[in-house]
Order: structure tokens, then sequence, then C-alpha cells
């Protein structure tokens, strides 16, 4: 181990999560420059070479993430995020109560399968202008939907850059996630939904009725519809690629033959190559990734793994453990980018697993469900929460505040962790 050396890494691994927590810094530039400096020292100290950084990069996680950003791509320029809102609101005949369970509900499945940014971006100015028309205030519906959104993130190993990352690194597909996550995630849905309503929607004032029936006489699903043809081939293949993830073994590989396939389908709706498609996919998030795979290689090479082997885990409690990791997590995933949570742990976690032997199974529902519901905790800690606060005040929402979210997030984030706590009692029980 190289002390000297690992200090200077972490410091530098430090300078990158804080350049991209501060929106006024170019987050990419910062993190490329640590990157080159912690792998120039690295390579100078322990002698790690170019192809030794090659390989530390874990390039199918970077496919994934680029590949699943195109299928967003696709999905947002079919209109079909524009046209479920709209389907929503009709289904439910505008009955207050459906609409915000409806909502609720198909975020969250939205978020599973789509950046929740995009879901965001997409839906709460539909929700906010049918609100808007409604005559009544659209705060608590969008509450409603970044508080859930969230919960999303847990239900497939492809629905955030953090899950790619986890689900790269221990070599987790679709079907874990189902077997695993689904009855806890599901659960942990309607019990949310159920307290939104019960706690915060019910206070809200009732929708006119000569109101509700102008407006559901006025909006039309059809409108929002821009090529009927990729609209219904789209929603159809997007369906068809959830499959194909549940099914198939290698989600690297799913997603690459999906996202050129609709490429090429799609060019005949919309004209756009392969090349104008690329210019659309956020490559500062790729470069981002890039760079701190290339520092959790320095930390490797410094001697990080041994500094956690000197810990004497084998006297810690596997229950004790799992509750560790669950609260330290969500605790550090409120407060810093999910994305360097994630890698930096996922070394923890993969130590704990082979050097100590812990059982995998409680460890990592603990860091997968702690990584992604622990953002609640305060705004910053989620971008989709930023996101709608920003939405919401650029739209003069008047019932949607930052201390509004605040307090909220933070209530259900505490809720959210509690239940897992118990629920991974349960787990541990059984299988540690």
């Amino acid at each position: 181990m190289e002390p000297y050396l690992l200090l200077i890494i972490f410091i530098l691994f430090a300078l990158i999560i804080l350049s991209y927590s501060k929106s006024n810094l170019d987050f990419v530039a910062i993190s490329l420059l640590c990157c080159f400096t912690a792998a120039s020292i690295t390579s100078l100290v322990v002698g790690t070479t170019f192809n030794d950084f090659i390989v530390g990069i874990q390039w199918q996680a970077i496919i994934v993430i680029l590949c699943m950003s195109l299928i967003t791509k696709i999905a947002q320029d079919s209109n079909i995020l524009e046209f479920l809102a709209v389907k929503l609101f009709k289904v439910s005949r505008g009955n207050q109560r459906i609409f915000f369970w409806l909502l609720c509900t198909i975020t969250t499945l939205l978020a599973a399968v789509i950046s929740d940014i995009v879901v965001v971006l997409i839906l709460a100015p539909i929700v906010i202008r049918l609100c808007h028309f409604l005559r009544i205030r659209s705060g608590t519906y969008l509450l409603g939907m970044t508080i859930c959104i969230n919960i999303g993130s847990i239900i497939t190993p492809f629905s955030s850059g953090e899950n790619i990352i986890i689900s790269t690194e221990f070599e987790l597909n679709t079907f874990y996630f189902i077997q695993n996550f689904w009855i806890f995630s599901f659960f942990l849905l309607f019990l949310t939904i159920y307290l939104l309503d019960r706690f915060l929607l019910s206070k809200e004032p009732k929708i006119d009725e000569e109101q509700k029936k102008f407006v559901i006489d006025l909006v039309d699903t059809d409108i929002m519809i821009k090529n009927k043809k990729m609209f219904y081939f789209n929603s159809i293949a997007i369906i068809f690629i959830f499959v194909l993830f549940a099914i198939l073994p290698l989600l690297y590989l799913t997603a690459a033959m999906s996202a050129l396939i609709l490429v090429l389908v799609n060019r005949k709706f919309t004209k756009k190559p392969m090349g104008e498609l690329l210019k659309d996919i956020e490559w500062e998030i790729i470069f981002f990734f890039i760079s701190l795979y290339v520092v959790i290689k320095c930390l490797l090479d410094a001697g990080l793994e041994e500094l956690f082997t000197s810990i004497p885990f084998e006297t810690f409690n596997p229950i004790l453990l799992s509750f560790l990791i669950l609260i330290i997590v969500s605790a550090v995933s409120g407060f810093i980018a999910n994305t360097p949570t994630a890698l930096i742990f996922n070394v923890i976690i993969q130590t704990l697993i082979i050097q100590f032997e812990f059982v995998p199974l409680p460890l990592l529902f603990a860091f997968i469900i702690a990584i992604n519901l622990g953002g609640n905790f305060i705004p910053q800690g989620a971008a989709c929460d930023m996101m709608t606060l920003k939405i919401a005040r650029d739209s003069g929402v008047d019932n949607l505040s930052y201390r509004r979210l605040l307090i909220t997030g933070a209530t259900f984030a505490l809720i959210h962790i509690g239940i897992s706590a118990i629920y991974l009692t349960i787990f541990t029980v059984i299988f540690g």
C-alpha cells in the first residue's frame, strides 16, 4: 500500500465529486484533468500501464448507458410520454385520486426503463398544463411524481447510471431484480402513494365538475402523436426490448443491438442518421464515468483494497453490516452524486464478498436500495427532484417550494429506509 499516493488520489476524487455538485464548475474538464493527473502519478509510483487503465474501465456499463440514452431519445421523439400523460387523465375521467394513483404508478414504471430526468422533463409540464385548465394547483401531483420516481430506479438494472455500474460489476441481470426487488418495490410504491393520497392529496380542493367535463372534452390524445406509425412501432419495440432485457443474460449486448435496430428503423420516420442522434447524447456524463473508473483504478493500485482488508470485518454481525451499508450509503447518496458513491462502494462490497466471504444478497440489496432511495433526503441528492423544482418555479407553481420538497422528501426517505431495514432483517436472516 502507498499511503501518500492513496491520499493524493482521494483528494483528486473529492475534487471530481465537488465539481459535479457545483453547477458553476465545468465538471467534465475538471474530472478529466483529475483523471489524467491521478493516472500519471499512479503510473510513476506503481508502474500502472495505459492498458491497465483501459482494462479498469467497465466498458460494458459505458455501452449500456450510451445505448439507453439512444433508446430514451427515440422514445422522447415518438411522443410516447405525452400520450401516456393525457391518456391517464382521460382514463381517470378527471377523478383526482384515480389520476394521482395512475400518474405516480406510470411515472415509477417509466423511470424503471428510461431516464428519470426525461420522464420529469416531459410529464411535469403536461401535468402543470392539465392542472391549470382544471383550475387546481399542481404541486402535490409533481411532488407525488418525484417522490415515487426514485422507487422506479430499484425495479431494473438499467434504470439509472448507478444501477448499471453496480449491475455490471456484480453481473446482475433483470431476472435478479425481478426475483429480489419487485415484491419490495411495488409494496413500497403502493404504500407511498397511499400515504401521499391520505395526507397530501386529500387536503387539496376538489375539481369543479363543469370544468372537469370541459377539459375531458378538450384534451385529445391523437393531437399528442406527430407520427402514428413511428409512435406505435416504438411503443411496441420498447416493450419488446424490456422483455429481451428480462430473458437475455448480457445487458450490454441486448442494449447495443436494440438501440441500433431502433436507430435504423426510425431513420425512415425522422430522417436522422446515427451521427445526428449521437449529437443528442449527454457525452459529458460518459466522459465523467470514464474518468471515475480511471481514478478508482488508481485508488485500487494505491492500496485501497488493502486498506479495507485491514479492517476486521469478520467480527461484524451480517445483519449489523447490512444495516451499516444501508444507513451509510443512504446518507452519502443524499449529499454526494450517486455515480461516484456507487463506484467507491463497489470496491467495498466486492471486498466484503470476496475477502470476507459475506453472503452477497443482503449486502447488494442494502446497497442498491440505499443508493437509489437515499437521494430523497435533500432535493440536491436527486437530479429529478431538482429538475421538478425548477420546472415548478419556471411555471409559477405556488404549492411546490424547496422547503415543501425538502420536508416531504426527507420524511419519505426516512419511511423508505425504515421499511427497507425491516425487509433487510428478514433478508439477512433467510440468506445470512
